[in-house]
């Protein structure tokens, strides 16, 4: 069995197919739990609607209370829009590699935000370790080192736009 230093969370919006879900498959391996909508309290919430990027000053928080995502399908993106978490962050831009939304850029899926979201706060090694699980997956760090390397070292959220428009 194989765990994570921090837990990673997830609230799931049943609109995606059970099949795909990635994070329920992360729970599997003990890599994810479940919780209500309720219980997000102070952790870092993902979701595109959030005007703050996620950058490497947020380990704390993530230390502190994890990370959670919304698992939901980009098909029904807006349902989530009115969720407004104290903590909300979202990622710059980077290249999918599932096979949903290959090469669409932003367009994730759950393990690969939250993948993302581990390597900009510095935990190299758990990202990958969420990634194994996932035959597909294997890419996805690979094709985006040089952002994701980029974004971790950005200190504002300035640096973190203007890095974003100079890869995408």
């Amino acid at each position: 069995m194989t765990y994570l230093n921090t837990v990673i969370y997830y609230v799931d919006f049943h609109m995606d197919d059970p099949k795909k879900a990635t994070m329920r498959k992360l729970e599997r391996f003990s890599l994810a739990r479940h919780i209500p909508l309720k219980a997000i309290g102070k952790k870092i919430v993902l979701t595109p609607y959030s005007e703050i990027y996620l950058n490497n000053k947020d380990s704390g928080l993530y230390s502190a209370y994890g990370l959670c995502i919304l698992e939901t399908s980009w098909n029904s993106i807006n349902d989530i829009s009115r969720i407004r978490p104290l903590n909300a962050r979202r990622l710059p831009l980077l290249l999918p590699v599932n096979p949903v939304n290959y090469g669409r850029p932003g367009k994730l899926s759950s393990v690969e935000a939250a993948a993302a979201a581990l390597y900009i706060l510095g935990r190299h090694d758990e990202a990958s370790k969420i990634l194994e699980k996932f035959s597909w997956a294997q890419t996805f760090l690979s094709v985006n080192m040089m952002p994701l390397s980029d974004y971790e070292r950005c200190r504002t959220q300035e640096d973190i736009k203007k890095t974003e428009d100079m890869y995408f």
